[in-house]
């Protein structure tokens, strides 16, 4: 065995252990009711889901949103379409109108100067007959 030497140490409280020193006094009851506990936690959890399930009806109306949209654009391409080939042939139509229009008035022109012209051999065949 070896010999210990004890120094003295003055204390001025008395070393012991209470109750009080150990135990926290945040240590309550077993029949400690924690529904408020429950209470936060839930609402914190149900915020969330209520979160997650309006972001995925979001994205569902986003998604119907879109194809509504893709529909618009595919009939508004339609339309485009159909309206520019109603167009060109409006423009074909109105240049043969032309075409024969111009074709109608020259075809007139030229009769008129026919029947002018055989109105100018009547009257000098009436003079000629009138001379005799």
């Amino acid at each position: 065995m070896q010999e210990v030497a004890v120094s003295r140490t003055l204390v001025k409280t008395p070393l012991c252990l209470t109750g009080r020193n150990v135990i926290p006094s945040c240590v309550h009851s077993k029949e400690l009711n924690l529904d408020w506990l429950n209470k936060i936690n839930f609402k914190s959890a149900s915020t969330d889901l209520e979160l997650l399930q309006r972001n995925t009806v979001l994205e569902r109306e986003n998604k119907q949103l879109r194809k509504e949209l893709l529909e618009q654009k595919l009939l508004l391409l339609e339309y485009k379409t159909s309206i520019e080939a109603k167009i060109e042939e409006a423009r074909i139509r109105e240049e043969k109108l032309l075409r024969s229009n111009e074709e109608f008035r020259k075809e007139t022109n030229q009769q008129e100067e026919e029947t002018n012209k055989l109105l100018k051999q009547m009257m000098e065949m009436f003079q000629n007959q009138a001379k005799l």
